[in-house]
């Protein structure tokens, strides 16, 4: 289940999957972000809102260095986080991430914080140092952490449903870590787009895959 990223591979990830994420949702005016995601009961902009949380947070775990051993990796932080926060029941996440949207007067202003936070998050994923971070309990090498992030960005990116994938960069490494949790590759033939919307659960994992069918989605 362990996947380790390097400090470079996840700062290029995680950087491509940010400015990607910014120019995915530039691209849609305010009346389609109101429309339905690939996030089953959320609209564009909820997800749009989400980052906004989701970066902020980021942004505490890159100043929060410590002096210790990593605590998880790449890919064995999903399968933690799931124990602490998920307990089956998606609606109540849902309908608050709801009342947190509707707290903006209109989409546009959503998307500008979302901007605002996107530019000093990349300084902050720039300027990481080679040294441990702490964040949600867990301790992270500085290359992972950027890597959890650049995955979150590209499933996210994808949930956007816009013409233009995530970066290369990050659809590779939610990719890697989708077939380091389900103990083995997927499809080949498969683009790593498909992958990360089957391993993600966006799509119904095929009959095609016999045994590791029963173990997908490994990301939520």
């Amino acid at each position: 289940m362990g996947l380790e990223t390097g400090l470079d591979d996840g700062r290029l990830a995680c950087a491509d999957s940010i400015a990607g994420f910014v120019a995915a949702v530039d691209g849609v005016d305010e009346y389609d972000l109101l429309s339905s995601s690939r996030c089953h009961g959320w609209t564009r902009l909820d997800v749009v809102v989400h980052m906004i949380a989701g970066w902020q947070e980021m942004l505490m775990g890159l100043v929060t260095v410590v002096d210790a051993a990593p605590t998880v990796d790449t890919a064995s932080y999903w399968p933690a986080f799931a124990a602490e926060f998920g307990d089956g029941d998606p609606v109540p996440v849902l309908m608050s991430q709801r009342r947190r949207t509707a707290a903006y007067a209109r989409p546009g202003a959503a998307c500008e914080q979302l901007r605002e936070v996107a530019a000093a998050l990349s300084e902050g994923v720039r300027g990481m140092r080679d040294l441990p971070c702490r964040w949600q309990g867990h301790v992270f090498a500085p290359g992972d952490f950027l890597a959890i992030w650049a995955v979150e960005n590209a499933v996210h990116h994808l949930d956007l449903l816009v013409p233009e994938p995530p970066p290369s960069s990050a659809l590779r490494l939610a990719r890697a870590t989708i077939e380091a949790l389900a103990g083995e590759p997927l499809p080949a033939r498969w683009d790593d787009e498909r992958a990360v919307l089957v391993g993600s659960g966006r799509l119904p994992a095929d009959h095609e895959l016999g045994s590791l069918a029963a173990r997908l989605p490994v990301l939520g």
